[in-house]
C-alpha cells in the first residue's frame, strides 16, 4: 500500500518552462543574442544549465548564471503556475490519507511552493539546503533517504513522481517505486525502458493508482 507520494517540483507539479524561457531571454537580450522560443526551451527542460545555455544561446559562459539568477525570482514569481490538475489531485490524495512530500534539486523549494500556494498541501518539503541541511543533489538518493528516515515510512510504501530520467534514477537508487510523468521531454515508452514502475500523462492518474494499490 502506498502511504507516501513524493513529487519533483519543476514540470511535475508546476509549469516552470515560461519562467525559464524568460530568464534565458533576459540573458540573450543582455548579450545581444536572439531570443529563444518556448518550443526550444522545452527541448532542454531538465538538462544541466551548461547544456541549456549551449542549446538555447549557442554556448555556455559561467557569468551568464549570475545574470540568470538576478532575474529568476522575479520571473518565477510571475510565471510559475501549478498545472491545472495539480491542486485537485493533491486535495484528493490528502483526503485519501496519503502523506505528500516534495524532493527537488532546488536549494529551498519551499519558497516557490509558497508563492504558488502549494506549500500547504505537503507534509514535508526537501531541497538541497532544507530542512535537513546540505544534501547532495539528485540523482544521489540522499534527499529521499533522509525524508524516509524522518517520516518512518518504508521504501516499499513510497513512490516518487518526476518528469525526467534523473528522477527515475534517483527513485531507483533510493529503492522506491518511480512514476514518470510526461510533462517534460520523456515519453511513456522511455520511462518504461528506464525501469519506471508506471508512467502517467496527468497527475490525476495518481488517484486510481493509489486506490488500486490499496486493494492489493
Amino acid at each position: 500500500m502506498i502511504k507516501l507520494m513524493i513529487f519533483d517540483h519543476d514540470m511535475t507539479i508546476v509549469d516552470s518552462s515560461y519562467a525559464i524561457m524568460a530568464c534565458f531571454n533576459y540573458v540573450a537580450r543582455h548579450e545581444g543574442l536572439p531570443e529563444v522560443s518556448h518550443e526550444l526551451t522545452m527541448q532542454y527542460i531538465a538538462t544541466p544549465i551548461p547544456t541549456f545555455c549551449e542549446g538555447l544561446l549557442g554556448e555556455y559562459r559561467p557569468e551568464w548564471i549570475k545574470l540568470y539568477r538576478s532575474v529568476s525570482e522575479k520571473y518565477e514569481r510571475e510565471l510559475i503556475k501549478p498545472f491545472e490538475d495539480t491542486i485537485p489531485t493533491l486535495t484528493k490524495l490528502r483526503s485519501m490519507g496519503l502523506k505528500l512530500a516534495v524532493v527537488s534539486n532546488r536549494e529551498r523549494p519551499s519558497l516557490p511552493l509558497q508563492r504558488t500556494g502549494l506549500a500547504g498541501y505537503f507534509d514535508v518539503i526537501v531541497g538541497a539546503e532544507e530542512p535537513y541541511g546540505h544534501l547532495p543533489y539528485k540523482p544521489n538518493p540522499a534527499m529521499i533517504q533522509e525524508l524516509l528516515k524522518h517520516t518512518g515510512i518504508p521504501e516499499a510504501q513510497t513512490v516518487y513522481i518526476g518528469d525526467a530520467d534523473l528522477d527515475i534514477i534517483t527513485a531507483q537508487a533510493a529503492s522506491v517505486r518511480a512514476i514518470g510523468i510526461t510533462k517534460g521531454n520523456f515519453s511513456a515508452e522511455e520511462f518504461r525502458l528506464m525501469g519506471a514502475w508506471k508512467s502517467i500523462d496527468s497527475l490525476s492518474e495518481l488517484v486510481p493508482i493509489a486506490q488500486e494499490d490499496a486493494v492489493h
